[in-house]
């Protein structure tokens, strides 16, 4: 693992940088026009680049700040690492920054977008960051055409981070324990989607719409990826019935306030957690 350190370039010959950058991040010709991030750095929001011991930028953030019904918060567009680089913890690092940065001038909420087939991000920004799922937003994009969206209709969940909440604060010191879900379901929480593997692909086998815990469990496949290129119409079908049961249980009153990692000798299995009237704090 390399050295690297997390920066907020000023001139515009470096965020001219950010232009490749982000193409060798997401693999599309697309990408944010520098002067539109310098803007976003100079007009109010917030733009950090992590660089490694050569001064080559390697990861990114950016957003501006927004307001909702007269509650002031930052939107965070984008945070993105080049591949070889996401196993060394960059994108948290990147968002520890923000959270430092935006508590420094007394912002106490930053929101984003993810796509919730994709655990590596929504388990960051859930599970390990301690951000709260509150809305659902069916092909948010429209249909894109990069690699990491192609096949797939852009379904956004918007995820809200209370940076200095009590849930916040112990999920990045690590005081929060993981549930188990064995646990949970003896507790009472039900799951809602049956799942059977076929030679390494998981399938949806059956589900149901009906929610009667104040907990609930939807599995999800540990690599949507894998899935598409093994069957679009598979990644199609967890597309779809997922987003029923999300948008169902979030109009409903559930958050969601957990992505869970169950591990046994069959291999590894990923649990959304879903909590009626959570406590956000």
């Amino acid at each position: 693992m390399g050295e690297y350190r997390v920066v907020r370039f000023e001139s515009p010959e470096a965020f001219k940088q950010l232009e490749w950058l982000q193409m060798e991040i997401w693999g599309r010709s697309e990408a944010i026009p520098y002067h539109v991030l310098i803007a976003f750095q100079r007009m109010g929001g917030a733009v950090f680049t992590a660089i490694d011991e050569s001064g080559r930028p390697i990861g990114m953030l950016c957003g501006y700040i927004s307001v909702r019904d007269g509650e002031v918060y930052y939107y965070l567009h984008l945070c993105g690492v080049v591949p070889d680089k996401r196993a060394e913890g960059i994108a948290t690092a990147l968002k520890m920054k923000l959270r430092e940065y935006l508590l420094e001038r007394g912002v106490r909420v930053a929101r984003w977008l993810l796509d919730p087939l994709q655990i590596p991000e929504a388990r960051l920004s859930i599970r390990k960051l301690g951000a709260i799922g509150r809305s659902y937003n069916p092909n948010f994009y429209g249909n894109m055409r990069d690699p990491y969206n192609r096949g797939l209709e852009s379904d956004r969940l918007e995820v809200e981070w209370r940076l200095d909440s009590k849930r916040v604060l112990d999920r990045i010191s690590g005081a929060d324990r993981e549930p188990c879900p064995k646990e949970l379901l003896e507790e009472g929480a039900e799951s809602l989607i049956t799942v059977v593997r076929e030679g390494g692909l998981a399938k949806i086998l059956n589900y149901r719409l009906s929610f009667r815990s104040e907990k609930v469990l939807v599995e999800i496949p540990e690599n949507i990826d894998y899935v598409k290129r093994a069957s679009i119409s598979t990644a199609v079908e967890w597309r779809e019935i997922t987003r029923k049961i999300f948008e169902k249980g979030l109009a409903q009153g559930y958050f969601i306030t957990d992505l869970i990692r169950e591990k046994d000798e069959h291999g590894t299995k990923y649990y959304y957690l879903l909590e009626r009237n959570a406590d956000l704090d």
